[in-house]
């Protein structure tokens, strides 16, 4: 039996998403998988007409009862549905490694377009899922109980040295900022530094706008107090397509603070939220308009309680403790069934 990890010929590089991506391949090339690339056509009309055969040849290169790990989504739906037909065909076990759902996010008031992701996920003989949140949906939408596998977190590979951190600093931020208009409504008396694309053109005098800068690069800048999730456009709570999207996923900022050491503040009613209060990770709270005084109320330490746990997490995370574990138990799971 070989374990194969499937990747894009055309991975786009410099995005959190592909950082994901790249940090899972290098954790499981590590662990022993060969990668197996596809090339992803871009026309409807080239995909319909070489996608199966582009596929099938490289699969050629597999055996009956081997193992590929998908991550999910791959490309599009069609090309996903053909890769799994073709892995059927050959007797080749699949494991989907969930990156996003789009019927949580941009489908989810289409239920032909829900209907029809579950239906691919059904073809999967094991799902790793971001969370207890996530594997509760998909549970509800028909998929066993037994195929799923929760992640906790995602990894961040990251070997930069931990920067200089202090209750004291300011508050870091970083992410796609068209989804977070509500840096635009900052009111609070603590300055925040801000990284991202398509940035605003006028923030509040606390926002400091630092700039773009590649995943490999970011924690180089990371040199604050706490580093924010938060998403939409009010300060009040999480909302819009993205914000209620945190009730289910695993926003990949906070394993890029938690790799660089800094505690972090998330909404009390995102998914993440259950893990950062477990480990004592940082602040959870229901509105940013609570953060002032949740900020004021923390001591010294209560501080390097955070930096403590945050240590121990942090190793785990740069060193891909999250996803080997989860890979383990999908090829249990794949085993046994």
């Amino acid at each position: 039996m070989t374990k194969y990890i499937l990747s894009r010929e055309d991975e786009l590089k410099n995005t959190a998403g592909e950082k994901a991506k790249e940090d899972i391949k290098k954790i499981l090339m590590d662990d022993g998988f060969k990668t197996l690339n596809v090339k992803v056509r871009e026309t409807r009309f080239s995909k319909v007409i070489f996608t199966k055969h582009d596929i099938s040849k490289k699969l050629n290169l597999t055996n009956p009862n081997d193992i590929i790990f998908i991550q999910y989504p791959i490309a599009s739906r069609y090309t996903t549905k053909v890769i799994l037909n073709e892995c059927k065909k050959k007797k080749i076990k699949t494991v989907c490694f969930i990156h996003d759902l789009e019927s949580l996010r941009l489908y989810k008031n289409d239920a032909r377009k829900i209907k029809d992701e579950i239906n691919i996920l059904k073809e999967f003989d094991c799902l790793i899922a971001h969370n207890s949140k996530m594997m509760g949906w998909l549970k509800k939408c028909g998929i066993p109980s037994n195929k799923l596998i929760s992640l906790e977190i995602f990894d961040y590979l990251n070997n930069n040295q931990i920067l200089n951190l202090n209750s004291q600093n300011d508050l870091v931020f970083a992410g796609n900022l068209v989804k977070s208009k509500f840096l635009t409504h900052w009111n609070i008396n603590k300055k925040l530094k801000v990284f991202g694309i398509n940035p605003d053109k006028n923030y509040p005098r606390n926002i400091q706008y630092c700039g773009v800068k590649s995943p490999e690069e970011l924690p180089k800048y990371l040199d604050g107090s706490f580093g924010l999730v938060w998403d939409g456009t009010t300060m009040i709570t999480n909302d819009g397509v993205y914000g209620e999207y945190t009730k289910y996923n695993n926003p990949h900022k906070v394993s890029l603070y938690l790799s660089c050491g800094l505690p972090v503040i998330v909404w009390k009613e995102a998914a993440i939220a259950e893990f950062i209060e477990n480990n004592g990770l940082g602040l959870t709270v229901a509105s940013l308009d609570d953060l002032p005084g949740k900020l004021e109320n923390i001591t010294e330490n209560d501080y390097m309680i955070f930096l403590s746990n945050v240590e121990k997490i942090m190793q785990r995370i740069r060193s891909g403790y999250f996803t080997s574990r989860a890979v383990k138990k999908a090829l249990t799971v794949v085993r046994d069934n």
